[in-house]
């Protein structure tokens, strides 16, 4: 099945998103097992190492969305929809990747909301005084991005059942 030039787009989006995740999970772990060390071996944790992890947790956390959903790496519950018939399928699995792409275009919008409400009251972390609103913005754009990986998703769906 030839992919469109919009999913190849979306999936070369969804690796590099990956590979920032990817980045900044091993970031966290070097981070952490230095923190650990300095702490136990000299007594000198490295400071900021709390701020940090934080914000790298929510880039991971949303960073790999959009390539776990085009790799389907989420769980599905199947089970329920086998039974039914292809077409009857199909309008239960375009119902659900509509109310998903809805779902994120919300979370889109709110993460905007959120980050202007944060850059405006000047919301930073505790320790190094870094500012949390650029992490809600890539939260917004990771949302965005997963909303296209849903529809490249529908559009696979649609392409295996016309094949049929």
């Amino acid at each position: 099945m030839e992919m469109s030039f919009f999913d190849k787009t979306v999936t070369r989006l969804g690796s590099l998103f990956n590979l920032v995740a990817s980045a900044s999970l091993f970031t966290m772990i070097l981070l952490t097992c230095l923190d650990v060390s300095m702490r136990y071996f000299f007594n000198r944790p490295v400071s900021g190492t709390y701020d940090i992890v934080s914000l790298l947790g929510a880039i991971v956390g949303s960073f790999a969305l959009p390539y776990t959903m085009l790799k389907k790496g989420h769980v599905a519950v199947e089970i329920l929809i086998q039974s039914l018939s292809i077409r009857k399928r199909l309008v239960i699995e375009t119902s659900t990747h509509i109310l998903g792409v809805l779902l994120f275009l919300a979370l889109v919008w709110q993460c905007i909301v959120l980050a202007m409400d944060m850059k405006a009251a000047g919301e930073v972390t505790p320790t190094m005084l870094i500012p949390f609103y650029p992490i809600v913005y890539c939260m917004a754009l990771c949302f965005f991005v997963l909303c296209l990986a849903i529809l490249v998703n529908l559009h696979q769906i649609w392409l295996k059942r016309a094949n049929q």
